[in-house]
């Protein structure tokens, strides 16, 4: 009896009730089965139909839209802009305090109506020139110009001008306008564009190409209250890489053309004039300047000399600096001359109201390097 009940206490041997209870009934077995979904595999056609309407998006980036949204399309894009948004704020307030500095200039013209045509320039920064050369950017940078044509209104100052500059920060909230750039022969058609602001625009390419992205200054041209004649704009990109709309230099024009035979009767401007506005702008590119009139410059004292300075160096001064007094670089004499020529010509009074030239970055000061170990100490010291 010791013997067993030692058995027992060490599970040696099991109580006879439990035997009983076992061979009592019959044998029931009883399989637990533990199992999880099978993994969610992106389907290739949505795939690439998520490659063709976002424009950028990694492999990676649309397979997971596919898995979290169990194939799903119209899910799936959906996934992806609130992602895009998100990543592009995070890291849009990560990078705004590094400096941009290269960029681009975006110019886009209107097309003429009765009254003329519009333009508007705009510059995008940021911060190194290998962004600058890319597509994404480069397509950001016309479509915002094309939204200061299209969307937003200069100052109501005409007294500036006809070339009036905008708010950033109303340009900011507008409503973006799809890329003006022609599509290649041949190639994919681009994809539907998608309702964004302009800033909204600006924050999801800085996701994707990681650089800090600020728009600096835009302006518009704006049609006078009760003109006379045509307004023609010209406008022209330089240093974009064949860019029809964006470089590192762009310009716009402004002339007025009023027919010889009366301000009211219609003009239609004919090839030579519309070539005639194209060259100019250009001419403006290669050629900076610094007033379209010789009124309207002001010869500085160690130049004029008190007046005593010869009328060579003063006429070389005003040559260089003048835009009608410089040379044509198209040829045909000073651009005044060759005006006065196409005007003749052409029954019209031709004249130059306004013109603007900007260079991406010009009056941006780079900031100093800062010594690494001083920023540590400053650190430490404001804690």
């Amino acid at each position: 009896m010791l013997r067993s009940s030692i058995l027992r206490a060490t599970g040696a041997i099991q109580p006879r009730m439990v035997t009983r209870m076992a061979t009592s009934s019959p044998a029931v077995s009883i399989i637990r089965n533990y199992s999880t979904p099978a993994p969610v595999k992106p389907n290739i056609k949505l795939l690439a139909e998520i490659r063709k309407t976002i424009e950028g998006i990694s492999m990676m980036k649309a397979k997971e839209a596919l898995i979290q949204t169990n194939n799903d399309l119209e899910k799936a894009l959906e996934w992806v802009r609130d992602d895009e948004a998100k990543a592009g704020v995070k890291k849009a307030e990560k990078l705004k305090g590094r400096q941009a500095l290269e960029g681009l200039v975006g110019v886009v013209v209107g097309e003429v109506g009765e009254h003329g045509n519009r333009g508007a320039i705009v510059e995008l920064n940021c911060e190194t020139d290998f962004v600058s050369r890319n597509d994404l950017f480069k397509g950001l940078v016309s479509q915002i110009a094309s939204t200061a044509l299209l969307v937003v209104e200069g100052s109501a100052n005409a007294s500036k001008g006809l070339v009036q500059d905008v708010a950033v920060t109303d340009l900011l909230q507008a409503p973006i306008m799809p890329d003006p750039t022609p599509a290649p022969e041949g190639s994919t058609p681009p994809p539907a564009h998608e309702f964004a602001t302009v800033q909204e625009s600006i924050t999801k390419v800085i996701a994707k190409l990681g650089e800090n992205i600020s728009l600096r200054r835009c302006a518009v041209v704006n049609f006078p209250e009760n003109q006379r004649g045509m307004v023609l704009t010209g406008g022209a990109t330089h240093g974009g890489d064949k860019h029809p709309y964006a470089g590192k230099m762009g310009a716009l024009s402004v002339m007025t053309l009023v027919s010889k035979q009366g301000g009211s009767k219609k003009v239609v401007p004919s090839a030579a004039v519309t070539t005639l506005s194209r060259q100019l702008t250009r001419h403006l590119i290669a050629s900076p300047s610094i007033t379209i009139h010789q009124e309207d410059c002001k010869i500085p004292l160690e130049v004029s000399n008190g007046g005593h300075a010869p009328p060579e160096v003063v006429d070389a001064w005003l040559d260089e600096r003048v835009l009608m007094r410089q040379p044509f670089i198209f040829g045909g004499g000073k651009v005044e001359q060759v005006i006065a020529k196409v005007a003749k010509e052409e029954g019209l009074r031709i004249k130059v109201v306004d013109a603007l030239r900007w260079e991406r970055g010009e009056g941006m000061v780079k900031a100093e390097a800062v010594d690494f170990a001083e920023e540590v100490r400053r650190q430490i010291e404001n804690k």
